[in-house]
């Protein structure tokens, strides 16, 4: 193989206050073959004049700025890979971090392993400075399957891709604004993708203030609504009508209790009692379900 470049790709969308963490922890790392396109989605003050100050302070740093007009993150990050110049394509959101030897960890695992994606387990940090590991599953040799059945166990800042083979695919096509990252992987693992899983945490996702606030009832639901969405793409020679419609079913009424820990998060009390009810009257009559009902009623929060 010979020598390896890594094209950074970063999806930013009113960024221009915190960017500079994110990209000094591309500048920080310890193996330098990389260039960085930095794709503007849109926002209503453009970043211009934040990365213009960047590339002065750091002039060495082979940063491209790209604007484009508003397409949603899976649009911007299509934006990215068309533009990247190298084989191996690392992505990163704007409000996320790296350690400082990710790159060099995922080159060292690229030329020991063939795969299509390479994915590996990150840090979640939380406004108040506390963080926890976040360990992803190794993809069984169904990932198709596994994706669908078990849930999404990748995170944008925490993958690889060959370029070649996500162009084949073009995952983002669509510009998806809800659930686009799992569908992507979903998409990917669709058209045979091999994947191969780092079992090391190279990231940090930030839980921000600003991230916090986009999670509304309408945005939980509408992702909770495209998963249902994503059973289609079983393969139907593993899984008749029936099954998949019957999966479907059982997804919905699993949303339902996923709106209850919604607002049971945010202490509505009443709201929660009302989807973790809607849960148990169609048929999620698991013990936790019925736990986090009976803490709905006496107004006991969640934990973790």
């Amino acid at each position: 193989m010979d020598e390896l470049f890594f094209s950074v790709t970063i999806s930013a969308y009113n960024a221009s206050s915190f960017i500079f963490d994110t990209l000094d922890s591309v500048r920080n790392q310890t193996y330098k073959n990389f260039e960085v396109i930095l794709v503007d989605d849109g926002s209503p003050e453009r970043m211009e004049s934040a990365i213009a100050k960047y590339k002065e302070m750091y002039p060495d740093f082979p940063l491209r700025y790209i604007w484009q007009e508003n397409e949603g993150p899976g649009g911007a990050r299509r934006r990215g890979v068309v533009n990247a110049k190298y084989e191996y394509v690392a992505m990163l959101d704007h409000d996320d971090r790296w350690t400082p030897d990710k790159l060099q960890v995922m080159h060292d695992v690229i030329k020991e392993n063939d795969a299509d994606v390479y994915y590996h387990d990150e840090r979640l940090i939380f406004t108040d400075g506390s963080s926890r590991s976040v360990d992803y599953r190794e993809l069984g040799d169904d990932p198709l399957t596994d994706l669908i059945i078990n849930g999404n166990c990748l995170s944008t800042s925490a993958v690889v891709v060959r370029k070649t083979f996500f162009m084949e695919c073009d995952p983002y096509s669509d510009r998806q604004r809800y659930g686009e990252d799992y569908e992507c992987w979903i998409r990917l693992a669709k058209a045979g993708a091999r994947f191969y899983h780092v079992e090391r945490p190279l990231a940090e996702y930030v839980r921000s203030a600003e991230s916090l606030t986009m999670v509304n009832e309408d945005y939980t639901r509408a992702m909770n609504d495209r998963i249902v969405d994503f059973y289609d793409y079983l393969n139907s020679d593993k899984f008749s009508k029936d099954d998949i419609q019957r999966m479907k079913e059982e997804r919905r009424v699993y949303n339902e209790f996923l709106l209850g820990r919604f607002y049971h998060n945010r202490k509505d009390y009443y709201k929660a009692r009302k989807y973790y009810f809607n849960a148990i009257k169609h048929g999620q009559h698991s013990f936790k379900t019925f736990v986090a009902y009976a803490m709905s009623l006496f107004h006991i929060r969640l934990r973790g």
